[in-house]
């Protein structure tokens, strides 16, 4: 299997996010508004989290080698 196919793409990994936060805004806040909210302000945490784990999985394939 292709390395890309075993990671995940943004769409999934900004999927997953959203759909956390808007499960916390509307637990912490009672709304379904507060949930869209919490989508929109979380976005910018997001955004950090997927640069930080995609410069994490650059340079190297599964094993921990280097790419040539």
């Amino acid at each position: 299997m292709p390395i890309s196919m075993k990671r995940p793409t943004a769409l999934v990994f900004f999927s997953i996010c959203a759909v956390v936060d808007f499960a916390l805004g509307c637990i912490k806040w009672h709304s379904a508004v507060a949930g869209v909210v919490a989508i929109v302000c979380g976005l910018p945490l997001t955004l950090l989290f997927f640069l930080v784990f995609r410069a994490r999985w650059t340079g190297t394939d599964d094993s921990g080698a280097p790419h040539s």
